[in-house]
């Protein structure tokens, strides 16, 4: 004796051959008698990171400063700290020295560091040698011991 299948059972079979291919298929269909229901993932944009600005807390410049050049750039130097000036103000920030600038002098902080044999003074993490520039002594940074 054939069985005869119900339409209101004919729901069953889409729902197994989308539960077989659920990994194929990114939304899934549920039917239901008289009722369609498709769901969908929530699909959300991948928000690439933005780098947000460094804040840097203007500081005044020292009343005692030397201004020194290197590669034409202006830099203001103070007891061992370096100043530049923020574009389109009257302030200033403490900045990292380049290497190969030249200062006429160190503060009373400086040690005295042996590197190869070859005596260098570092003050602030900022490493300097010796030189002689039209018979002055002065002081050329060379390198830093934490960066």
């Amino acid at each position: 004796m054939k069985k005869i299948i119900q339409t209101s059972k004919l729901w069953v079979i889409p729902l197994v051959f989308f539960a077989l291919t659920s990994e194929l298929s990114a939304q899934v269909v549920v039917r239901r008698p008289a009722v369609t229901v498709v769901r969908r993932p929530v699909v959300r944009p991948y928000v690439y990171p933005v780098a947000r600005p460094v804040v840097v807390a203007p500081v005044p410049l020292p009343r005692y400063y030397t201004p020194v050049y290197y590669a034409g750039n202006p830099y203001y130097y103070a007891d061992g700290v370096f100043y530049v000036r923020i574009e389109q103000s009257e302030s200033y920030k403490v900045v990292v020295p380049p290497v190969g600038t030249i200062v006429p002098s160190l503060p009373e902080g400086a040690r005295v560091t042996i590197i190869d044999e070859r005596e260098y003074f570092e003050y602030r993490e900022v490493i300097y040698k010796r030189i002689l520039v039209e018979n002055l002594v002065k002081y050329e940074v060379v390198g830093y011991t934490n960066q």
